[in-house]
């Protein structure tokens, strides 16, 4: 029997209780065979198929033989985690989901490098639940609800402590991460 491998992508982080999310499914065959076709099954944690699909007929752009599908996966109705297993070619993958209430505010995240006001570009930004990643402008904005939070930001070289944050509305947030050379103790997650 040819085995196979399934890779998960794109779930979000948090997904919205109560409403759809989008992910990505990959399927290989570990002897190169065509899966073009092929069935790929979400069951939630009691076993139930809650999205089905069937491998496009290209491989993922970049791979030889990954077929994949998108998948629209019904979120926890309440604010809960939530774990799933993809099926396909007698294959099982497991990935889980957090389900927050609809984010209902903005929080805005100008990020620089200390000295040089550079932007920091690739900084992962974690606020509970919620996550996000600067851009070239050294800018994020995340959706998130209200609530009292420790704000983490994080990328590889640079330092910040982590910060309280209180969200009753929109909120704009800049700081300034210190920047140590990637062998030093310190240039990982602050807490």
């Amino acid at each position: 029997m040819d085995a196979a491998s399934i890779a998960v992508w794109d779930v979000p982080l948090p997904a919205v209780a109560g409403a759809t999310f989008a992910i990505k499914v990959g399927v290989k065959s570990h002897l190169g065979a065509t899966l073009a076709g092929s069935a790929v099954q979400v069951c939630d944690r009691d076993g139930s198929v809650v999205a089905s699909g069937t491998l496009g007929a290209q491989p993922w752009p970049g791979t030889d033989a990954l077929y994949w599908v998108a998948l629209d996966v019904p979120a926890p109705a309440a604010d809960q985690a939530e774990e799933f297993a993809v099926i396909s070619n007698g294959a099982v993958s497991r990935f889980s989901v957090a389900a927050t209430p609809r984010p209902d505010h903005t929080l805005t995240v100008a990020i620089t490098e200390r000295d040089s006001a550079v932007p920091l570009r690739d900084v992962e930004i974690r606020l509970g639940a919620f996550h996000a990643r600067t851009d070239a402008k050294g800018r994020a904005e995340i959706k998130v609800c209200k609530g009292e939070y420790e704000l983490q930001v994080w990328r590889n070289a640079y330092i910040a402590p982590a910060r309280p944050i209180t969200i009753d509305g929109d909120v704009s947030v800049e700081i300034r991460m210190v920047h140590v050379p990637e062998d030093h103790p310190d240039a990982r997650w602050v807490r």
